[in-house]
């Protein structure tokens, strides 16, 4: 072989798509984990208007969805989730985050920790191929592959309407121990705090 005419070309394109792939890659992830940071911003902002006592558990839900729907369709915020690189839930999982997922069930007598917000956040833009690296899903099964589920855990406090059961029970309970306590019934005025 003695025309070598043409490798350092072939050498440099070679370069090129190594160097661009890479780019694109790295482009991809960067902007995939600033918006997953987006995404848990909303949940949190939504679980935090869940976790205040409310009149009554629907109200508490409602103004997670609210918040949560709020945040989404912002016009700082749509544009990221309405481009076709990434996409949300329509509707957040609410309450009892256990229910949806089976294995975040508590052990035992623990108490259940995921009482909160969450939603099914999928990056289409990690789906696709660089030249001479390969597909970043070489299965196939398409970007759904990329969807994981993100949540935000702060409990619940008490409602007004739970509240106000426990107290009544309550003062039926300190009635029935009898003695002086009869003698205040009708004159009792349950004062809730913060819920309860």
């Amino acid at each position: 072989m003695r025309n070598q005419n043409g490798f350092l070309t072939v050498d440099f394109i070679f370069a090129i798509v190594l160097i661009f792939g890479m780019t694109a890659l790295l482009f991809a992830f960067s902007l995939t984990l600033t918006v997953a940071s987006i995404t848990q911003y909303v949940t949190f902002a939504s679980a935090r208007n869940y976790v205040a006592g409310h009149l009554d558990k629907d109200h508490q839900q409602q103004r997670a969805i609210a918040k949560y729907n709020q945040l989404v369709n912002d016009p700082v915020f749509k544009p990221l989730f309405k481009n076709g690189w990434f996409t949300l839930s329509d509707q957040p999982q609410v309450g009892d985050i256990t229910q949806v997922i089976q294995a975040y069930a508590p052990a035992a007598d623990d108490p259940n920790l995921f009482w909160g917000v969450g939603t099914d956040f999928t990056a289409k833009i990690l789906d696709f191929k660089i030249p001479f690296f390969g597909a970043t899903n070489p299965d196939g099964n398409g970007a759904n592959d990329f969807t994981t589920f993100m949540g935000s855990y702060l409990g619940r406090e008490v409602t007004v309407t739970e509240c106000l059961d426990f107290n009544s029970k309550r003062w039926t309970a300190i009635i029935n121990l009898g003695h002086s306590y009869a003698t205040a019934q009708g004159t009792y005025v349950p004062i809730t705090d913060d819920g309860c």
